[in-house]
């Protein structure tokens, strides 16, 4: 190395390495290249390239380095050439000098240089008349240019990734980290929680499984060196290597021969004179490939670093990519981007990781439209495995504007529900949860589910449909029927679903969802972003939600009308809306069980959220292969909640004993202990001045004042207070859902695994085949998530208003808050 100052000439630079590099009179620089220092976001450091050709260019070095106080050497790369004949390439050489400074500068290793690469696909791929190769198969000794180690540093570059025989050397593995200043970062999975569950070690794994020959043995496996007469199980294992090869010596290649017997490649800058190319053939007993020529090292130079290497294709991502999709197929490809750039050290594109991502999705779970095909006979076979489960697939007649196609059928909806949760609703609560999500996959629809929920608050799915988007009449009507034929024959169901128009046309519609048979209530949250929609004031809401969640019918009353009198606006929107299918206090018989929301059926919706990125078969295969698991889990910690000796459900004895510390403070009345009635009295509040509340309690009839013994049905405070008191059994008024024994039964039924699906025989019908006027369209999808008001109106209010972290009251912060300084 040596140092420059400035106003140093071009022709002194070259003088200066001449004397340097100790040149003879046969050899002239030919190129100078300076590798200057660039920072691409916050912690990654890369590089570029510029050519010297004059004494501006070598000012300019000057100052970018001037102005880099991070960089402490511009490193530059000579090119040199012999003076007897300027097209043969000779080695490259490098050296470092360095700007005059008053204090010494640390000199940081080597760093490689990366180039753009370009690679033809097989279709484009023309033969190179000029390619060096012969054809006749005998053995060539690779022989590396270059035999001075001190200053080909270039060659030693290169050198250590060439392939080589056995027992010579052997290619290092193939990690290329990103070149960072900054501390080591966490791994990106850390950022989301979720993605935690991920087998990032089979990452590996599932490579050498798409690539290394599976269960075969003596072929290439990931992370082998390259070496002549290596062998592979197929060709696609050989482009593989080779690909992993180019990306990490970070060199480009192109196809220049490929078929069914030959495989030939060669460096990018192969018109340029640089002499490396690779042959590999299939041999006549056509049992997979074998390399049998390997070029020389490359001799040509990296200008430049690559954003992206277009050796690093989708296929590529696919293989390291693939036990990602198998985890999550849900998974952005923003992740995508960020596990390639940790694991090659390149920055692959939005598009491409979208790509790769598709073909992962086939590859783990088929072929879209090969997945339409394979439905019915995956649903007739399920139902043949666990007997009772019920399927329904609608198709429409195939046509086009000339013919009509007897051996194909066009999707229209399918409906399925497996006969364990047919069984498990006997023992859930009453209650059915609807609601509807978009499919993200290629072709357009939408999933229904129907979810209930057991007696320790899990919920559990029913049944499922995939129909049209758009969620017409028709499909729910279809939907609902189904429903009721196969799932729901008791009577008393309580529908909880939004005011959805086709919902409640399709309710209405329908003998068997009318009373006695079924009530149809409403989403509170969804009533209250009506009605902001409509009246557009976040306050007026929140008391609506209020009204909506009282227990009692005197004090919702109340309530009600002062809400009216001081909102005379409101009263045509109310009177539209009957009150007992948003109101609890409302719910004279309990139906509800507590529930004034669709949550269950929304929290159904975020579990699959990975399933609507499925072809359609894996999806209905996916809700089965999970509603297993939740199965065998909850049997489990059923077992166990019965061997502790539990009489009711977790959830229930914790507000019991919760509610049991309030009766200390009651007083209790008989008025009637034949019929059971009696009176319970608060005590009086020393802090309001304020005399307690007076409830009647009804032990016959399970009825309190208060509404909470009806609409959640087991004991409130008041009827704990009177159980006490008369030393009754308060588990007697827990409604058997809320028992251990009652849960046990939910998940009572057992699965029958189905098996090599193999084994699935073709159907004789026709072919289905999907709807292709429902394809998505090309680009990046838009969300299909409507935003209204329960999105962003509140967040946004909350957001611009200053909240007191004391008090929680609006409009000043703890510092200032009045409470406190009073307090003070």
């Amino acid at each position: 190395m040596m140092k420059i100052k400035r106003g140093t000439t071009y022709n002194e630079l070259k003088e200066r390495i001449y004397q340097k590099l100790g040149l003879h009179g046969s050899q002239c620089i030919h190129r100078l290249i300076a590798k200057v220092e660039t920072i691409v976001g916050k912690d990654n450091i890369y590089y570029i390239s510029n050519d010297i050709c004059d004494d501006e260019d070598v000012e300019c070095v000057i100052d970018v380095f001037a102005n880099r106080r991070a960089q402490n050497f511009i490193e530059i790369y000579v090119e040199l050439e012999s003076g007897e004949s300027s097209s043969i390439p000779m080695h490259t050489k490098s050296a470092r000098y360095f700007v005059q400074e008053d204090t010494p500068v640390a000199v940081s290793a080597p760093l490689q240089v990366l180039s753009q690469v370009t690679l033809l696909d097989e279709g484009e791929d023309e033969e190179d008349e000029n390619l060096h190769i012969e054809e006749d198969d005998e053995y060539e000794r690779f022989i590396p240019l270059g035999d001075n180690s001190d200053t080909d540093v270039e060659g030693d570059f290169d050198r250590d990734m060439s392939p080589v025989n056995p027992g010579t050397a052997t290619m290092p593995p193939l990690r290329v980290d990103p070149i960072r200043s900054g501390p080591e970062s966490e791994p990106f999975w850390n950022e989301s929680p979720h993605y935690c569950q991920i087998n990032w070690a089979q990452c590996d794994d599932d490579m050498e499984m798409l690539y290394g020959g599976g269960d075969n043995h003596g072929g290439w496996q990931l992370g082998d060196p390259l070496y002549l007469y290596q062998e592979f199980h197929s060709k696609a294992e050989m482009q593989h290597a080779v690909k992993l090869y180019c990306m990490k010596s970070h060199r480009t290649a192109k196809v220049a021969k490929s078929d069914d017997h030959r495989f030939v490649m060669q460096c990018q800058n192969h018109a340029d004179g640089c002499p490396w190319y690779m042959r590999a053939i299939s041999p006549k007993n056509g049992n997979g490939w074998v390399v049998r020529k390997w070029g020389q090292e490359h001799t040509c130079v990296n200008q430049g670093l690559a954003w992206d290497h277009r050796q690093l294709d989708s296929d590529v991502i696919c293989a390291a990519i693939i036990s990602m999709l198998r985890e999550d197929p849900a998974i952005k490809p923003v992740l995508i981007q960020e596990r390639i750039q940790r694991l090659y050290g390149y920055n692959i594109t939005y598009k491409k990781a979208w790509k790769a991502k598709m073909k992962a999705i086939v590859k783990l779970f088929g072929d879209w439209e090969e997945s339409y095909a394979f439905l019915p006979n995956w649903l007739t076979y399920m139902t043949q495995c666990n007997v009772g489960s019920v399927f329904r697939l609608d198709i429409d007649e195939c046509f086009d504007e000339h013919r009509f196609y007897s051996d194909k059928r066009v999707f229209r909806r399918v409906f399925w529900t497996f006969h364990q949760t047919i069984e498990a609703f006997k023992y859930c609560k009453p209650i059915l949860q609807v609601d509807g999500t978009h499919l993200y996959g290629k072709y357009k629809g939408t999933l229904l589910i129907a979810t209930s929920q057991d007696g320790d608050g899990k919920l559990l799915p029913i049944a499922f449909a995939i129909i049209r988007p758009g969620e017409k009449y028709d499909d729910w009507w279809w939907f609902l029927c189904l429903l009721r034929d196969h799932v729901t024959q008791r009577q008393g169901i309580c529908l909880i679903s939004d005011r959805h128009a086709s919902i409640i046309r399709a309710v209405q519609d329908h003998r068997t969802w009318q009373p006695p048979y079924a009530y149809h209530v409403y989403c509170l949250r969804h009533v209250g972003s009506n009605f902001n929609t409509r009246f557009r004031d976040v306050q007026l809401k929140k008391a609506v939600m209020k009204l909506g969640y009282m227990s009692s019918k005197i004090m919702f009353d109340i309530k009600f009308q002062e809400f009216i009198d001081a909102n005379p606006q409101c009263v045509t929107w109310f009177e539209r809306l009957a009150k007992e299918k948003w109101c609890r206090s409302h719910d004279a018989e309990g139906r509800r069980f507590g529930h004034m929301t669709t949550n269950l059926a929304e929290c159904v919706n975020k579990v699959l959220r990975g399933a609507r990125n499925l072809p359609i078969t894996a999806l209905v295969k996916l809700t089965c292969s999970r509603l297993v698991e939740y199965f065998v889990t909850r049997r489990v910690e059923i077992n166990r909640n019965i061997a502790e000796g539990r009489i009711v459900a977790k959830k229930v004895e914790d507000d019991l004993q919760r509610m049991n510390q309030l009766t200390v403070h009651y007083r209790v009345r008989i008025y009637d202990r034949d019929l059971q009635l009696f009176e319970v009295e608060d005590a009086y509040n020393q802090s309001t001045h304020v005399a307690g509340d007076i409830m009647r309690v009804d032990l016959i009839n399970r009825k309190c004042q208060c509404g909470r013994f009806t609409a959640r049905r087991y004991p409130c405070s008041h009827v704990l207070a009177v159980c006490k008191m008369e030393k009754l059994n308060h588990y007697s008024y827990v409604d058997p859902v809320f028992t251990v024994q009652y849960i046990s039964q939910v998940y009572a039924a057992h699965w029958n695994p189905i098996g090599n699906e193999l084994l699935i025989q073709q159907g004789e019908g026709p072919t289905v085949i999907p709807n292709v006027t429902l394809t998505r369209t090309k680009g990046r999808p838009k969300s299909t998530r409507i935003q209204n008001e329960m999105d962003w109106v509140e967040s946004q209010l909350a957001s611009s208003q200053q909240r007191c972290r004391g008090c929680n009251q609006t409009g000043h912060n703890m510092r200032t808050c009045p409470t406190r300084l009073r307090r003070a």
